[in-house]
């Protein structure tokens, strides 16, 4: 269960968003709409001026990034100089907890991932799918996707088995996206416009 509120002021733009939900969550919303400064609050990775941040029910907003159990994927998220089975398994070796080879096959199988090589060399759409499945098998209880869905072949059947492989693992998950019918993909969809959410579905 996720639950935040999430108060910052950036210049001229102030954001005062919430969410709280479990499952696989959208957030909808044009560019400039506080998405990606949302999802960083939530991380640890830019401080709240107020609110709070909760995962099944602990306050984590004081927590440093690494200790929050939230892990925040973008497009430009991958370590170029590793190999791809190295980067998918390097959160949860980072973490104490290689995953079992049956675990990163399978994995690898769902989400399309047949290739190979130094990850700074594959297209941005494998590159993707790479930290995307890094994410899955990290230790983390949560997982922010923001906007690493956009450059998917087969997007809507990427996102709805990802969407499985989280529910598998015990993960939440909240993915950002500039049109609304994407909720159609989620348990729950939040839009935000002009730095404040309302619940949609």
């Amino acid at each position: 269960m996720i639950d935040a509120l999430i108060r910052k002021k950036l210049g001229a733009f102030s954001l005062d968003a919430e969410i709280s939900g479990e499952g696989f969550i959208c957030r909808a919303g044009r560019y400039g709409a506080g998405k990606t400064t949302l999802m960083r609050a939530m991380a640890g990775l830019a401080t709240l001026d107020d609110g709070y941040v909760k995962i099944d029910g602990s306050d984590v907003s004081s927590w440093p990034a690494e200790r929050r159990g939230i892990v925040m994927v973008t497009p430009s998220s991958s370590i170029p100089h590793l190999e791809v089975d190295s980067h998918i398994t390097w959160g949860a070796r980072l973490g104490g907890r290689a995953p079992p080879n049956a675990r990163v096959s399978e994995v690898k199988s769902r989400l399309g991932i047949d290739f190979n090589g130094r990850v700074g060399r594959l297209s941005l759409g494998m590159k993707e799918r790479v930290v995307l499945a890094t994410a899955l098998l990290s230790p983390s209880r949560v997982i922010l996707v923001d906007e690493a869905f956009s450059n998917l072949h087969e997007r809507d059947a990427f996102i709805a088995c990802y969407r499985e492989l989280a529910k598998s693992a015990g993960k939440e998950v909240i993915f950002s996206s500039q049109v609304e019918s994407d909720g159609s993909l989620a348990d729950h969809l939040f839009v935000i416009e002009g730095g404040k959410t309302r619940r949609a579905a």
